[in-house]
């Protein structure tokens, strides 16, 4: 195997301040064996494992109202073996991986290569960057269960705004970083007053659901102190 050090960022979709975190991410126990003084991969891939169960776990946190069973569920169908194999099959990291003399590179191997590419982008570039590389090339490919609940918060307001006869609309106040990973700024309005704001990376709809859910969140809060 070759360890190309452009071509795998460019796959990864990431530029290490660090490349030889990157090579190490890569390398695997069998060939730091072979050669000794080589640092391998396995602490890496465990640190990998733990960032990649945070992240999943805060996405489903925030985007679904799923009971915590469900939740679990679905954590172990996105961090499980054959979503991460099939990513790295994807991107074709395991062209890259350095392995020992006779080393057959199988899918578990490819697992574990994953996690650890997660753990030094983790290390390399903070938090952001590996919940950017999780959602663009695992949380985003994936399908969830049949029953997961995504919750329409937009839909939610507008069903609402019907009811109680108020007008609703969004205004996009700000766009930063890069068009491949762009952060938006969105405010809501009702009757034209500015009600609340939310920021989400990713796309325009995400910052709109999270100032919906907001707005939703402000509006019972009124219903419930003119109730009490």
């Amino acid at each position: 195997m070759i360890f190309n050090l452009t071509e795998v960022q460019r796959k990864i979709g990431y530029e290490f301040k660090c490349p030889e975190l990157l090579r190490v991410a890569f390398t695997h126990a069998s060939f730091s064996n072979e050669k000794k003084g080589e640092k391998n991969n396995e602490r890496l891939e465990f640190l990998g494992d733990s960032v990649l169960g945070f992240i999943v776990t805060d996405y489903l946190f925030k985007y679904t109202e799923e009971s915590e069973g469900d939740m679990t569920e679905n954590k172990q169908l996105i961090v499980s073996f054959k979503p991460l194999s099939a990513t790295c099959k994807r991107l074709k990291l395991y062209e890259n991986l350095i392995v020992g003399e006779n080393v057959v590179v199988t899918e578990k191997l490819q697992e574990n290569l994953m996690e650890a590419v997660i753990g030094a982008i983790y290390l390399d570039g903070g938090i952001e960057e590996a919940k950017k590389f999780i959602y663009n090339n695992i949380i985003n490919k994936i399908k969830l269960k049949a029953d997961t609940k995504f919750v329409d918060y937009k839909s939610k307001l507008n069903e609402l705004s019907a009811k109680k006869r108020f007008t609703v609309s969004y205004e996009t106040v700000d766009k930063k970083g890069m068009d491949n990973d762009p952060t938006f700024t969105v405010s809501l309005f009702i009757d034209g007053k500015k009600v609340a704001s939310s920021t989400a990376k990713g796309k325009k709809q995400n910052a709109e659901q999270l100032v919906a859910k907001k707005a939703l969140e402000i509006l019972r809060n009124k219903k419930l102190k003119q109730n009490g």
